[in-house]
């Protein structure tokens, strides 16, 4: 999936259908053109962080060894949001402490689960995502009138982020019941 095709979709939601063109055409943006994608590509990484942190979120895990039993966060390939859990290389339950900075664990490598948060992209990013495109145009649509103080508008684009949200999420909730037989 790429940030340029989410904030081309976006544009359309946003009247900046001259903006979307020039994207769409690798085209020269000019400076107002430039400052408006700028500000799109940063609600998309508000979005994008918002989206990771609530609703689907980035889980990683990462075989570290132990200094002392601590493990710096600063170590881990990406920023931790909340420790899922910590395991020993046997893959059996460690207990943890987790701090601001650092993990405490009684092993000397330890596998960590752990929900991540994005790192932030630029225009010409990928990234990969189980939502489509049109979740993450109606989020920037919402940051980018908030952002112009339009809040009738960004309103309108809150409820369609958050209606379309809730209805994937139920789609991945579905449980299906076996048949049973009558006795």
């Amino acid at each position: 999936m790429s940030v340029k095709d989410i904030i081309i979709l976006a544009c359309e939601f946003t009247e900046n259908q001259s903006l979307g063109q020039a994207l769409e055409n690798n085209s020269v943006l000019d400076e107002e053109q430039s400052e408006i994608c700028d500000s799109l590509v940063k609600c998309f990484n508000l979005v994008n962080n918002e989206v990771a942190s609530e609703y689907v979120p980035i889980v990683k895990w990462q075989r570290v060894s132990t200094t002392n039993f601590k493990v710096e966060y600063s170590s881990l390939s990406s920023k931790v949001l909340h420790i899922i859990s910590v395991r020993d290389s046997l893959g059996r339950k460690v207990k943890f402490k987790a701090y601001d900075s650092y993990l405490m664990a009684f092993a000397n490598t330890v596998d960590i689960i752990y929900q991540a948060e994005p790192a932030e992209l630029a225009i010409d990013s990928e990234f990969y995502s189980t939502l489509p495109n049109r979740i993450y145009a109606y989020g920037i649509a919402r940051e980018y009138y908030f952002q112009q103080t339009l809040f009738d508008e960004a309103d309108i684009w809150e409820e369609r982020f958050k209606n379309t949200l809730s209805i994937m999420a139920r789609k991945r909730s579905e449980t299906h019941i076996p048949k049973r037989r009558w006795l």
